[in-house]
């Protein structure tokens, strides 16, 4: 069975072309032989594209060939050829560099016509789903599944997918400058806002990558989640180093989600200085919670200890950990000043020289670090066990998921590589536009025309609370 395979193409002025664009031989008594193969469609996609696009250059070129002010016809000055890369395949595009008017006040001898067409040389499907994909998996993974499923240029490698998603990076950036970093307005006029929606939760918390400049370091990323009981949650994450304004950022997301200044908004986080400092004067009116689940991991850690303490000690462990029992039970309902009462005793007792547990000076530094910890924190423990049983959210537990959603399964667990403060910025903004949902919302906004079908992501409700 032959088969070929035929365009045709009417122009504006009743003009019809019909065009050859590949033929296959095809039979019909092996089953590999049904339908087209993945390799016959590459061919036929690679062919039509080639196909479409040159007729598009040669229209463009004809119709701008004359000078917009005079209509006389600009005069020829060389003939070049220009690379256009696209989701199937590089197209060679002939073009031509054109000598200015003598009626164009511009100071440019000459110019080249369809680089005024295709200035970035790069369709913007072809960075979306680059941008998508790399975000997602290794930038390995991403030009090989590419090469795998469409007709993209053979020279489409890891270094130049992540070129493509650090310039889409920069330019979310880059519309990012100048944004309020803090709630615009008179607060006497706030309250004469319409009624703001259900009210907002935000935790915000720390993860580590391994450093490309200092092999044996990490280098600290901050990553949060916002929700709401109507809205779809919003991600966020930077890199602390390559963000002059992170409020900015955050302040961002919020207004995303329709936040207005008389809205009600907590802040949970583990109370590390760099996280409270993002979250303070931005918005004056809100709540900040130091998070439950950060404190009962430092208790429990405290716990182990205790129970090391009483087989070597019984009677100084059973104490101790009466006293830690006591030290939580104070600060779930909020009584700071009893609760470092219990951290002191237990200090005393292990200050005990007869005591012979093994770790007791450990368990004097993290018993310190306890104290100092809830010290630091104290403004920002509320009585959990009533927010608690009015189903408010007290643990970032929700943070720490995303923590592993934005960075361990993309930067850490399945992918053991190192990065810069640069390289690993520039992938978390182009992630968290990912798993927003809003990465094609740039594209269709940069690239006015541009149609991308994607999946609406359904509101999470406060079930996340839990």
């Amino acid at each position: 069975m032959h088969i070929k395979i035929q365009v045709v193409i009417e122009e504006e002025f009743g003009q019809t072309t019909i065009e050859d664009i590949v033929q296959f031989e095809k039979g019909s008594e092996q089953l590999n032989s049904v339908g087209l193969s993945l390799l016959e469609s590459k061919q036929l996609l690679q062919a039509l594209q080639k196909t479409i696009v040159l007729h598009q250059a040669d229209s463009y070129t004809t119709a701008h060939q004359e000078c917009p002010c005079c209509h006389n016809k600009r005069t020829i000055k060389s003939y070049h050829t220009i690379q256009f890369r696209t989701l199937f395949g590089i197209v060679s595009i002939p073009s031509v560099r054109l000598y200015h008017c003598a009626c164009d006040n511009t100071s440019a001898k000459s110019f080249g016509l369809l680089n005024e067409w295709l200035p970035e040389h790069t369709s913007p499907e072809l960075l979306y789903i680059e941008t998508k994909w790399a975000s997602l998996m290794s930038y390995e993974s991403t030009a090989d599944c590419l090469h795998d499923v469409l007709p993209v240029n053979q020279s489409l490698n890891p270094a130049t997918v992540r070129n493509h998603l650090h310039t889409v990076a920069k330019r979310m950036e880059t519309e990012l400058e100048g944004k309020p970093d803090h709630l615009s307005g008179c607060p006497r006029d706030w309250g004469n806002l319409p009624k703001p929606d259900k009210p907002m939760t935000v935790g915000i918390d720390g993860g580590y990558v391994r450093n490309w400049n200092e092999k044996n370091t990490h280098l600290e990323v901050i990553a949060g989640k916002s929700y709401s009981a109507t809205q779809p949650s919003k991600r966020f994450g930077f890199v602390q180093k390559m963000d002059d304004h992170p409020q900015r950022r955050l302040m961002n997301v919020l207004e995303q989600q329709g936040m207005q200044a008389n809205q009600q908004i907590t802040f949970l986080s583990d109370g590390a200085d760099n996280v409270r400092e993002l979250q303070y004067y931005m918005y004056p009116e809100s709540e900040h919670v130091l998070d439950w689940f950060h404190v009962t991991m430092k208790l429990t850690v405290l716990n182990q200890f205790a129970k090391g303490l009483a087989h070597s000690d019984p009677d100084e462990g059973a104490k101790v950990t009466k006293a830690l029992e006591s030290t939580k039970w104070y600060l779930w309902h909020g009584n700071v000043e009893r609760a470092l009462d219990k951290i002191e005793d237990c200090s005393d007792l292990c200050n005990d020289e007869e005591i012979h547990y093994q770790n007791r000076k450990k368990f004097l530094k993290h018993l310190k670090e306890m104290d100092t910890y809830i010290r630091n924190n104290q403004h920002l423990i509320p009585n959990y066990g009533e927010k608690w049983r009015y189903g408010e959210t007290i643990s970032t537990a929700f943070v720490e998921s995303t923590i592993n959603e934005v960075v361990a399964k993309r930067m850490v667990k399945k992918q053991q590589m190192q990065w810069t403060h640069e390289g690993a910025h520039y992938l978390l903004q182009t992630r968290t536009a990912v798993l927003n949902n809003d990465l094609h919302h740039h594209f269709e906004r940069w690239y006015p025309g541009l149609k991308i079908e994607n999946s609406v992501e359904e509101p999470e409700s406060t079930k996340l609370a839990a």
